[in-house]
C-alpha cells in the first residue's frame, strides 16, 4: 500500500508539472507587424479560467475574433486529455470505493444527542463515540439508553449489548468453575501438607497456601479490579476529547468530514485533475478508517475474551508462584487486559497533536494533512516501543494491522 501511496503521489506531481508549463500564441499566417512580434515574443500564461477548466474540467478553450487565430498548444492539449482521463478513473474508483465507506458506515451509524452519526471516522473511534466498540462489560448503560462523553449522549448499540450479555454470563460460569478449581487445589494443598514430614516440602506447601490465599483474594476483587481500568481508561479518553472540543470548538469540521465532503461533491460536479486529487486523499483516508475499524472489533472482542478467562488465570496464581516464586499468567494478563483498554486514550492524544494540526492544512495542503495522518502508526509504533507494548500478543496496533492479509 506504501508503495502504491508513493507511485501516485510521483504521477500527481508529474501531472502538475505538465500543467506548469507556459502555453505560446502563434498566428499561422505569418505575418509580422510589431504588435504580433510582441505578443509572440513573450510567453503566453494562460489565463486563470483556462487553468480552472484544464484542473477541474480536463478540457480547455480560448476565445477568437475574427481576425486573429489562437490555437491551443501541445501542453495544454495533453493536459486536457490528462484532466479527462484520470477524472473519469477517478469517478469509477470512488464509486467501489464509496461502497465501502457506507458499509462501514452502516456497522458503526449512531446517535448522538439526538444527532445521526453516519459516517465512520477515527475521530469518533478514538474518542470513544461509537457505540458498537464500547468495552464497558460491566455496565451495558440498557436502562439509560445511552452513556455519555463529556457533553454527548451516545445511544447503545444493541450489537454491543448482546455481545455485553453474553460475556458477562460466560465470566460468572467461570468463575464458579474457577472457584470449585480452587477448592479442589485447597484439598491437594491440605493434603500435601499433612503428609510431608520433610521441613522443606512443608514450608513449600505453606507458601503455596499463602499463594492460593493470595489467589482467591484477587478473584473477588477482579470484578474492580476491571471496572478499575476501564473506568480509568474512559476518563483518560473523556479529558482528551474535551480537550479537544475546546480547540477546535462544538461546530468545527474534523479532516474527515473535510476530505469526504470535498470528494463526494467533486465526484458529481468535476471530472478533471481536482477530482483525482481529493480522491487520492480519501482513498488514504478511507485505508486508514478500514485499519481502525479492524483494530478497534478485535479490541472489544479481545477485552472480552479477557474479562471471561480472569477467573481461571487467578487460579493459576498460586501454581506459578510456588515454583519461582513468580505469577507469570496473572502477570501477562494483566498487562494484555490494561494495554488494550488504554490502547484508546494513546490513540486520543496522538489524534491531538496530529490531525487536529492536519485538519488545520487539509484545505490548502491535503497532501500534507494525510501526510500527517499516516505518521498516527509510526508514533505509535514509537510509543509501545518506549513502554514495553511492543510484544503484546492479543494488542496489534494501527501500524501493525492490514485487513487484507491474515494474521501470522
Amino acid at each position: 500500500m506504501k508503495k502504491l501511496v508513493s507511485i501516485m503521489l510521483i504521477i500527481l506531481l508529474l501531472f502538475n508539472f505538465i500543467l506548469c508549463n507556459n502555453a505560446y500564441a502563434a498566428d499561422p499566417g505569418g505575418a509580422k507587424t510589431q504588435a504580433e512580434k510582441t505578443f509572440k515574443e513573450e510567453e503566453a500564461k494562460p489565463s486563470d479560467t483556462a487553468t480552472g477548466e484544464i484542473i477541474e474540467e480536463g478540457t480547455v478553450s480560448q476565445k477568437q475574433d475574427s481576425s486573429t487565430k489562437v490555437t491551443t498548444s501541445a501542453l495544454s492539449y495533453g493536459a486536457s486529455i490528462v484532466g479527462v482521463v484520470t477524472g473519469i478513473l477517478a469517478r469509477l474508483v470512488n464509486i467501489i470505493v464509496l461502497q465501502v465507506d457506507i458499509l462501514m458506515a452502516q456497522l458503526t451509524y449512531g446517535t448522538e444527542n439526538s444527532d445521526l452519526q453516519y459516517w465512520l471516522t477515527i475521530e469518533r473511534v478514538v474518542f470513544n463515540r461509537v457505540a458498537l466498540f464500547n468495552i464497558n462489560y460491566f455496565n451495558t448503560y440498557e436502562d439509560e439508553g445511552y452513556y455519555k462523553v463529556g457533553d454527548l449522549e451516545i445511544n447503545v448499540n444493541q450489537n454491543n449489548v448482546e455481545v455485553k450479555k453474553s460475556i458477562s454470563q460466560v465470566y460468572y460460569i467461570c468463575r464458579f468453575v474457577a472457584m470449585t478449581l480452587g477448592l479442589l487445589v485447597l484439598i491437594y494443598i491440605g493434603i500435601r501438607m499433612a503428609i510431608s514430614s520433610v521441613a522443606t516440602e512443608q514450608a513449600r506447601y505453606k507458601k503455596m497456601l499463602i499463594s492460593w490465599v493470595e489467589s482467591i483474594i484477587i478473584m473477588f476483587l477482579m470484578l474492580y479490579i476491571i471496572s478499575f481500568v476501564i473506568k480509568f481508561g474512559e476518563i483518560l479518553t473523556e479529558i482528551f476529547y474535551n480537550l479537544e472540543q475546546s480547540i477546535i470548538g462544538t461546530d468545527g469540521t474534523v479532516f474527515e468530514d473535510t476530505v469526504r465532503t470535498e470528494t463526494l461533491n467533486y465526484t458529481f460536479s468535476l471530472s478533471g485533475l481536482k477530482l483525482t486529487f481529493w480522491s487520492i486523499v480519501y482513498w488514504c483516508l478511507l485505508f486508514m478508517e478500514i485499519k481502525f475499524l479492524w483494530t478497534y472489533l478485535k479490541r472489544f472482542l479481545m477485552v472480552g475474551f479477557l474479562i471471561t478467562i480472569s477467573p481461571l488465570i487467578t487460579i493459576t496464581y498460586s501454581i506459578d508462584k510456588a515454583g519461582d516464586g513468580r505469577a507469570q499468567a496473572f502477570s501477562n494478563w494483566f498487562r494484555e487486559f490494561t494495554m488494550n483498554v488504554l490502547i484508546q486514550p494513546l490513540h486520543a492524544i496522538i489524534y491531538l497533536v496530529f490531525v487536529l494540526t492536519a485538519n488545520n492544512i487539509a484545505q490548502s495542503s491535503p497532501l500534507v494533512a494525510v501526510a500527517f495522518f499516516l505518521a498516527m502508526g509510526t508514533v505509535e509504533k514509537m510509543v509501545k516501543t518506549v513502554f514495553g507494548m511492543k510484544g503484546l500478543v492479543s494488542l496489534r496496533g494501527i501500524g501493525e494491522v492490514n485487513p487484507l492479509k491474515k494474521g501470522k
